[in-house]
């Protein structure tokens, strides 16, 4: 539990502080080094420059009494956990997990707090070599390491002595005890560390960070002691034979989460093209869908060029319709309305087949001319519905002049065999029909447009759909009115 991360650009509240918290390792798990572009404040530079003198302090105080009669098992040690750190494994985002705690607690019990002041820092510094980071993360991380695993050799010896050629029971108890200590105080300073340049609280800082590192430092000091049992029975064979498993376990695993990382970056490419390649699929869509919408205005645009008398019938139809399905609880851009818009836009197409002596004759229509007229559903439908966009709407098309009794053409269906489509335009052309000017008559006032609505329905119209009509038709009435009333009216107050 060594590296730390520095400050942020983005960073906060006080003196360089950054608001991310700062990773931590748990007996070599070590953080991703950044780029510090702002300076610590004094307080963090103060405090790390306390833990590196401390430190120093407990070097210089106890590696001059090493025992160097076997000093190859130290080296040897050093090594694996040099070693070790240089196959961490990348956990929980920029913390990197070893099991470079092993070899070192090992060194405690060996050789106690001389041995640790001189492998400790090495293993430190040896970290920070690969990648240049000379910052202030070295000597904090010296600084720490030393600290920590010399206290729990310290606590070792003074509980189960100095003597360890021999295996006692009170090892095991020394050993927990000892790698508790080691926790305690790495997590201590880390997260004070953390907590300094962060402006967090102590608390949750280790409540985030350290909590979970403590079963790490019981399973590798027991696995610490087992390894200096294992070198003082064995020597470098029973070291070697020791921790083979466990370090080609960590290659190992570093390899599959190196693969898997690969693995997803890869396929986190891939999900970002493929959302590229929706958003554009998204606006060539919405792109061929205002083309198709253009087209269908301009064809109604032609088809009221032709029939004068209902100039703005289709628009107005269109509006009305969408109005009533609205409140029927019809969701706005979903296929049903979008179907229902186009069909209440080319509801008179099929009137292409009809004479233009009847479409413009300004008195009644002779039986066979209202024949004639009522084709217009029929030839319209066979104009859609080869069209793929279209085929939706020409269903509406196809029976947008049936009563919901049955009683009118072109297929004499009644009630739910009409598509909900065709009775809601039923009821908003037939709305429009009687308030606009025809050949053969004037335009009905709002009012009787409406009670000859509710006078058909049940008959003519569909009672749930004429209940809808009713709701919007209030709606409509009042922004007649608002269109209605003189401009002064309509100004707001100064």
């Amino acid at each position: 539990m060594r590296s730390v991360k520095g400050p942020d650009a983005r960073g906060s509240s006080r003196k360089g502080a950054d608001t991310r918290h700062l990773p931590r390792r748990p007996a070599g798990a070590q953080a991703e080094h950044r780029p510090e572009p702002q300076p610590l404040g004094w307080p963090t530079s103060l405090f790390i420059a306390g833990v590196s003198a401390v430190g120093v302090g407990l070097i210089g105080w106890y590696a001059p009494r090493l025992d160097s009669s076997d000093a190859l098992g130290l080296v040897l040690l050093t090594l694996l956990a040099v070693l070790a750190d240089r196959l961490a494994i990348p956990v929980y985002g920029e913390t990197r997990l070893s099991v470079s705690f092993i070899p070192i607690f090992a060194v405690a019990i060996l050789y106690g707090p001389a041995g640790v002041t001189i492998a400790g820092p090495i293993a430190a510094v040896a970290v920070h070599i690969p990648r240049g980071d000379f910052s202030f993360r070295l000597p904090f991380d010296v600084g720490n390491v030393t600290i920590a695993i010399t206290l729990a050799a310290v606590a070792f010896e003074g509980m189960a002595g100095s003597a360890r050629d021999e295996l006692r029971p009170i090892m095991l108890p020394a050993a927990l005890l000892a790698a508790a200590v080691a926790y305690l105080v790495n997590a201590y300073l880390v997260s004070q560390l953390v907590s300094l340049i962060t402006g967090r609280s102590l608390l949750d800082v280790w409540l985030e960070k350290g909590r979970w590192l403590f079963p790490h430092y019981v399973v590798f000091g027991l696995l610490g002691l087992a390894l200096a049992l294992a070198y003082r029975a064995l020597g470098v064979t029973g070291l070697l034979a020791f921790v083979a498993p466990p370090l080609m376990m960590q290659l190992a695993i570093k390899q599959y989460v190196e693969r898997t990382a690969e693995t997803v970056t890869a396929l986190r490419r891939r999900n970002e093209d493929m959302e590229r390649a929706n958003r554009d699929i998204l606006e060539m869509t919405e792109a061929l869908k205002e083309t198709y919408d253009g087209t269908l205005e301009a064809l109604v645009t032609a088809l009221d060029a032709r029939d004068r008398e209902t100039k703005g019938h289709s628009t107005r139809v269109t509006v009305y319709t969408l109005d009533i399905a609205r409140c029927l609880g019809l969701q706005p851009d979903t296929p049903d309305v979008e179907n229902l818009k186009r069909a209440a836009l080319l509801h008179d197409v099929g009137k292409i087949g009809v004479s233009d002596f009847i479409l413009h004759k300004p008195g009644p229509l002779t039986s066979e001319e209202w024949e004639e007229m009522r084709r217009h559903p029929v030839i319209g439908y066979e104009m859609l519905k080869g069209v793929r966009f279209l085929a939706g709407p020409a269903e509406i098309v196809h029976y947008h002049h049936e009563r919901f009794d049955g009683k009118r053409y072109p297929g004499a269906l009644a009630g739910d065999e009409i598509p909900l489509g065709a009775r809601i335009f039923a009821v908003a052309d037939t709305f429009d029909a009687m308030t606009s000017d025809r050949p053969y008559r004037r335009a009905l006032p709002w009012e009787a447009a409406r009670d000859e609505i509710i006078r058909h329905s049940g008959s003519q119209f569909d009672p749930q759909v004429v209940e809808a009509f009713l709701e919007v038709y209030k709606e409509w009435v009042r922004e007649r009115d608002k269109e209605k009333a003189p401009a002064a009216q309509r100004r707001p107050a100064a």
